[in-house]
């Protein structure tokens, strides 16, 4: 996995102060690295370095070359190299230290080295390794004088993160195939560290709720897709999940499904089932549309996120709410119809993050639901999260499955019961991008 250091912060003085520290270090790397180059008024040729305002234990053992002297010695506290007013006006020292697994819960491993600048044979030099005994992360480092005084105009430390290819935080992490995947199952942010481009996005609505009894099955939330945004470090980017429609209540039709949004990208919810009985409402268009019962308009899908609910037939039989991948099922005679299959095209996304629908080794997302009828079993859920339709034996339609964008089943007519439509499922967010 590649490694690449990435500037965070860096202080070049303009005029003389006591200290330097970086605080509210981001936690999303691996490793820091500090880079120094130092002079001070002061009597020692030292600056100390404290982590998280001090208080904890760090060992060093060090090898210091003093002037043609070899001297190994432990010490604490941690310290760079720093030029005083004992060396070459206009002399500053080089130093750099490298903390790894800088927010784990156990202690930090820790190595430097530094160089003091002087035109004569006397210069201090030094190598060193140790260890930050601390179970907590480190937010903040602090550089102090030793020995007292200030730090001079010219001194200038950088603060770099050592990334392993993960560029930013949010939703659910998973790295694979050479790709980090950011998950979001609810509404969250997306904070890039790093400016990404050519990130892929999957942004799916909420699916809708199937009408209630006789009538059609509910949409699927819109499936929108982006090959290649650009996101900017630190920018944070809301994705908002869309909840899905709730089913429609005895001859009720369907409640649509809420918009997902990242960024320039708006899925739309997918449309409400058409009620059944007299009068018959047309599907409610959305990302896909919804069913339609008897002789009512199909509900119609938007173009490039979703496909039209299917048709009723007669006064009996409701379609099937469309899905991301085809329209919804027209009814027959004897059978409602069943909701649209969902999109295959995101079937290794699925794998790698857990989501979407798995049929026969495939990943489904955003099916529509299935159609209701009169005594007879319910039409199918599209593959994608869509829920079925009622069954003569019970005829409350089958929820969709949540964040899949999926359509509720509309509820079945049995024995003059009147039965609920199923909720349509909530949306889901995937931002992708290459690690390298």
């Amino acid at each position: 996995m590649p490694n690449t250091l990435i500037p965070i912060q860096t202080y070049t003085l303009t005029t003389t102060a006591a200290s330097i520290t970086f605080s509210n270090i981001p936690q999303n790397y691996t490793d820091l690295k500090v880079v120094a180059s130092l002079r001070a008024n002061s009597t020692q040729n030292w600056g100390d370095i404290t982590f998280n305002g001090g208080g904890t234990a760090i060992s060093m053992r060090h090898l210091l070359n003093n002037s043609g002297s070899i001297i190994s010695q432990s010490y604490s506290p941690l310290r760079f190299q720093c030029n005083t007013d004992s060396h070459t006006a206009g002399t500053f020292s080089s130093a750099q230290m490298y903390i790894t697994n800088y927010t784990s819960s156990t202690s930090k491993p820790i190595s430097m080295d530094g160089t003091q600048e002087n035109f004569s044979s006397s210069v201090g030099q030094h190598i060193a390794a140790g260890l930050w005994a601390s179970s907590s992360a480190v937010t903040s480092i602090t550089i102090t004088p030793d020995g007292g005084g200030t730090f001079i105009a010219g001194s200038t430390v950088s603060l770099y993160g050592i990334s392993n290819g993960v560029k930013a935080t949010g939703g659910t992490l998973t790295v694979a195939g050479g790709y980090a995947y950011h998950t979001f199952t609810s509404t969250g942010s997306f904070l890039p560290s790093q400016k990404i481009t050519g990130a892929e996005v999957v942004c799916i609505a909420g699916g809708a709720g199937g009408a209630g009894t006789l009538g059609g099955g509910g949409g699927a939330g819109g499936l929108l897709y982006s090959s290649s945004q650009t996101l900017n470090a630190g920018n944070s980017y809301t994705a908002l999940i869309g909840s899905g429609g709730s089913g429609g209540a005895t001859q009720n039709e369907g409640s649509s499904g809420s918009n997902s949004v990242f960024s320039s990208l708006i899925a739309i919810g997918g449309g409400g089932g058409g009620r059944g009985g007299s009068p018959a409402n047309a599907g409610r268009s959305g990302g896909s549309g919804g069913g339609a019962y008897a002789t009512g308009a199909v509900g119609t899908g938007t173009t490039g996120q979703g496909n039209n609910g299917g048709a009723g037939v007669s006064n009996e039989n409701s379609g099937g709410g469309g899905g991301a991948g085809a329209v919804g099922g027209t009814a027959t005679s004897t059978v409602p119809g069943s909701g649209g299959i969902g999109s295959t095209s995101f079937s290794t996304w699925g794998a790698v993050t857990s989501t979407g629908a798995l049929v026969s080794g495939v990943y489904y997302y955003a099916g529509g639901g299935g159609g209701g009828g009169f005594s007879y079993t319910g039409g199918a859920g599209g593959n994608g999260g869509g829920g079925a339709g009622g069954v003569s034996t019970g005829g409350a339609g089958t929820a969709g499955t949540a964040n899949t964008g999926g359509g509720g089943g509309a509820a079945s007519y049995n024995n003059s019961t009147q039965y609920t439509g199923g909720a349509g499922g909530s949306g889901l967010i995937i931002v992708r991008y290459p690690l390298s």
